[in-house]
């Protein structure tokens, strides 16, 4: 009875430093998936959901060296083979920069004119998954269930466009 319950305050003092962990990545990242979403269109829930799927929330190796939250890789122009350009993993100066660099490049896939502005995570990350972004078979349910687990679809919402005030026709008399 004894080892059941050291094995169980195990895992849940394991469970709580792990939600600990995500959840103070969240806070600290909120705001460029906010960014990329008022820039791009991309929901922000489905930007936080992958980095912290791809990142272990920002404790993975690539993440602390490299700044590279979402896995991108890039070609190595100098070493082509007769298969094609040969990919490594992308560094970035900042995080901003990797968030920012991350909309921009899926602002350029096909999927993209149809989804843009569409709240709807799930519809992204299948067509994400369609188009190749990532091989694993599980990809798109453990990404689901970090956004669900989070409630990061919070985040999701677009900036309201404020009227612009009219200009007012008459010009203004000047003293003489």
């Amino acid at each position: 009875m004894l080892k059941f319950i050291m094995v169980f305050l195990f895992f849940t003092v394991s469970s709580l430093k792990a939600q600990s962990v995500a959840e103070a990545y969240i806070a600290k990242f909120d705001s460029l998936a906010v960014e990329v979403l008022n820039v791009y269109g991309i929901p922000a829930s489905l930007v936080l959901g992958l980095a912290l799927q791809e990142s272990a929330a920002g404790t993975s190796k690539l993440c602390t060296t490299k700044r590279n939250h979402f896995g991108l890789k890039g070609r190595v122009k100098s070493s082509k083979t007769k298969s094609g350009y040969t990919t490594s993993y992308l560094r970035f100066e900042s995080d901003e920069e990797c968030y920012l660099y991350f909309g921009e490049m899926i602002s350029r896939r096909k999927y993209y004119t149809n989804l843009n502005g569409n709240m709807n995570y799930l519809k992204w990350l299948k067509a994400m998954k369609s188009a190749g972004y990532a091989s694993s078979s599980h990809w798109v349910s453990h990404v689901d269930k970090m956004i669900k687990r989070y409630d990061l679809t919070r985040f999701d919402v677009l900036p309201i466009a404020l009227p612009i005030p009219a200009l007012n026709d008459t010009i203004s008399s000047q003293p003489e």
